[in-house]
């Protein structure tokens, strides 16, 4: 199976909006929600079974779902989350365990919301915004709640790209970002340092892609990689996750400061419309 997948459903009804458009055209198949924006009415996006909901994890940006003084290390007063994935990282350094047990609270909040909102028999999934269930603290509360609520996922996103299929398209070297490079790596690095606890847990997952090209999962690119995916996913067994964040901005905007939405830059890229073209287009192609 591959999955085409949209995060940020939820942000505010423009992004989602574009986002339903994918999913009544057959385009993707699996959605992340954010469980901390607009109140997210699963209806419209859960009438096709064969559409995987995911828990979108959010712990830099909107407001924690937990009592906010509980959480001090990871929310203002106002309940506003306070850090990035970088800050998020340097803090699992200086002080994991203290940070541990507020990641605790805040993701046990948000997974017994999902689940409050879920329909009934659909499996559970888990990943989280900007990937930062990866930060080895995150990971560790993360599965620490599931387990204590009983939850045995379906799903959960582990977004360590496979190299082969991109040094077999060598006319791509000269396309990454350096930022995407460093962001594949330092994700690699964490999986292996998150590898055995996952074992442990019996983790279920498959191959992603979505690092490299993040921000730009245009068609050409994308097409020219699927095909080693395919192959390599045929000999491990097991399935593909593509990501695309085809939630566009137009119409309406959000309240990004009363929202606390940091990454206002990301969310009005012109390249988010390039993602909704290409998804809309890809998964038709690459099946054949």
């Amino acid at each position: 199976m591959i999955y085409f997948s949209a995060d940020d459903y939820g942000l505010c009804e423009s992004t989602s909006s574009h986002i339903r458009q994918c999913i009544e055209a057959g385009a993707l198949n699996k959605v992340s929600v954010f469980p901390n924006f607009d109140k997210v009415d699963l209806t419209a996006i859960s009438k096709n079974e064969k559409t995987r909901l995911s828990l979108h994890l959010n712990l830099v940006e909107g407001k924690c779902l937990s009592p906010a003084k509980e959480i001090p290390h990871l929310a203002d007063e106002n309940g506003n989350f306070i850090h990035t994935f970088t800050s998020l990282f340097r803090l699992w350094l200086t002080d994991g365990k203290k940070l541990e047990k507020e990641l605790y609270k805040e993701i046990r909040a948000q997974v017994l919301y999902w689940i409050s909102i879920l329909p009934e028999n659909t499996p559970f999934c888990i990943d989280a915004h900007q990937h930062t269930h990866m930060i080895p603290a995150v990971f560790s509360a993360m599965l620490k709640v599931l387990k204590d609520e009983g939850i045995t996922p379906e799903y959960i996103r582990i977004p360590a790209e496979p190299l082969s299929p991109y040094l077999k398209a060598p006319s791509l070297y000269f396309t990454y970002s350096p930022v995407n490079i460093i962001k594949q790596w330092l994700l690699k690095f964490l999986w292996l340092i998150n590898k055995g606890k996952a074992k442990k847990a019996d983790i279920k997952t498959s191959l992603f892609a979505g690092i490299l090209f993040s921000g730009k999962m245009d068609k050409e690119r994308v097409s020219k990689v699927l095909p080693s995916y395919i192959k390599l996913a045929g000999k491990c067994k097991t399935d593909i996750e593509v990501l695309f964040h085809p939630g566009y901005l137009d119409g309406t905007m959000p309240d990004f400061k009363a929202k606390n939405i940091v990454f206002k830059d990301f969310y009005l890229s012109e390249n988010r419309k390039t993602e909704f073209d290409s998804v809309m287009t890809i998964p038709e192609r690459s099946v054949k």
